[in-house]
């Protein structure tokens, strides 16, 4: 009875020590800028947008809807390449914050916000983004 009680104990310890440290940012060592997000609705998806450019080194940002559109996506930046993810996240970014990020290699992504929100969402393409030529 004793040596059980011990072990939910431990165990107990152990989820508490798991969730603090999925709010820790030295697990996400990638820094990622939400590019874009795609919410879908019936036949109509709203779209939040951003891109960079290169020669004024700005960020621009827009909305709009886009018709067909059949999928909840969200597209994260990391470096030159850009990930689309799944409907997992778009609820706890925003277009044109930059998030701490984790990327594993069986093409998963955590997200860590600012405001201590986890996420994650399996990567669903990748692309690499072309610097624009002055």
């Amino acid at each position: 009875m004793r040596k059980t009680v011990i072990v939910i104990l431990v165990l107990i310890l152990s989820e508490v020590a798991l969730a603090k440290n999925k709010k820790d940012p030295t697990q996400y060592p990638l820094s990622a800028h939400v590019v874009s997000i795609n919410t879908t609705v019936g036949d109509h998806a709203s779209v939040s947008t951003s891109s960079y450019n290169y020669q004024t080194n700005q960020w621009t940002y827009g909305n709009g809807n886009v018709s067909g559109s059949s999928d909840a996506t969200v597209q994260f930046q990391i470096g030159n390449l850009i990930y689309t993810g799944g409907y997992g996240c778009r609820k706890k970014v925003q277009v044109g914050t930059d998030v701490h990020a984790r990327l594993e290699k069986n093409k998963k992504l955590f997200i860590l916000t600012d405001d201590g929100q986890t996420c994650e969402t399996h990567v669903r393409g990748i692309r690499e983004v072309l610097k624009e030529t002055k």
